[in-house]
């Protein structure tokens, strides 16, 4: 063989191997997926990934703690989080994974909530966890809802310098093309999110890519009023106006959380409301990305799965799949 074959071989492999890792890339309308909507997936089996492609779902986003992860110093449970990953590019799927919850060895309590005694440890556990999923896993949330006391018992100043910026810079020396998406927060007036959202965006809007949050009101068009609607004078500002305050409408924006229990408004009124709101969310036009929750109903927050724990559809998955796949034909 020629020295000249050899070159053109060499390169048609090389253009072909380029081409794949684009395809697990981006999932889009070629792979027959919609990268515009997710669903919480939280840590998603064979059978969940199965039905979030029959729904044509471009991303999931998943819980992949530190707890969970190492529960003890050094050990790490890969097996499961490998097939997760494997699967999910076999299905053209999307990750959006959320670290954080201190294992009891590495918090300054015990408690999973805490912040970690050693900011060092955290760091640790960030770059080693993004390093091994580089390029496989491309985008990562630093804690879940830290504003709230449910999921964080620090402060503030201690998720800022803490958990974001030291988190934000270890996920960066494990894979430099990976994004930060966050911070997560809990649209819940008691838990300060404007206070916090606005403190982050001014203090450590570098380490953040994607600006994210969670929104969960009594109906679709309270969700848009709180996010880019006009509110009381007395209430906090929406969403939007603290990110245009802070300089930071160039960042892209996703909505990570959102969603109706058909346990409280029934099934039917529950899919009205997501595809009311989807719809919304297309007049807006800002929102890059639209994360449901969540894919199955589970005992500890039952009714607000687009299926039931058996994995029956309700009739939001349903109509969701007719949503996308309108979306697709355009």
């Amino acid at each position: 063989m020629t020295v000249r074959m050899l070159l053109i071989l060499l390169l048609a492999n090389l253009s072909c191997a380029l081409l794949a890792q684009e395809a697990k890339k981006t999932p889009n309308v070629e792979l027959g997926l919609f990268p515009g909507i997710g669903v919480n997936g939280h840590l998603p089996k064979t059978e969940d990934l199965d039905r979030i492609k029959e729904a044509k779902i471009g991303w999931v986003r998943v819980d992949l703690t530190w707890n969970w992860v190492e529960p003890k110093p050094g050990q790490y449970k890969w097996e499961r989080i490998d097939r997760l990953v494997k699967e999910a590019e076999e299905r053209g799927i999307y990750i959006l994974a959320i670290l954080g919850y201190t294992p009891g060895w590495a918090s300054e309590e015990g408690d999973i909530h805490d912040p970690p005694r050693d900011v060092a440890e955290w760091k640790k556990f960030v770059r080693t966890i993004v390093s091994r999923y580089k390029g496989r896993i491309n985008y990562w949330s630093l804690w879940n809802e830290p504003n709230s006391r449910t999921f964080f018992r620090g402060s503030l100043d201690q998720f800022i310098s803490e958990i974001l910026i030291p988190g934000a810079r270890a996920v960066r020396e494990g894979n430099p093309d990976a994004k930060v998406v966050g911070p997560d927060l809990a649209h819940l007036k008691g838990a300060k999110w404007d206070v916090w959202l606005e403190e982050i965006l001014v203090k450590a809007s570098d380490d953040i890519d994607i600006i994210s949050h969670h929104c969960y009101k009594s109906k679709p068009r309270k969700v848009r009023k709180m996010l880019q609607g006009m509110v009381p004078p007395w209430d906090p500002p929406a969403v939007k106006r603290i990110i245009e305050k802070t300089g930071c409408v160039h960042k892209p924006f996703w909505l990570t959380e959102v969603g109706w229990r058909s346990s409280k408004v029934g099934e039917d009124k529950q899919s009205d409301y997501l595809i009311k709101f989807l719809e919304t969310n297309e007049k807006m036009g800002w929102i890059d990305k639209v994360f449901i929750y969540e894919l199955k109903d589970s005992p500890l927050e039952p009714g607000y799965g687009l299926l039931r724990e058996n994995l029956e559809p309700k009739p939001a998955f349903t109509a969701l799949g007719r949503f996308i796949d309108a979306r697709l034909l355009d």
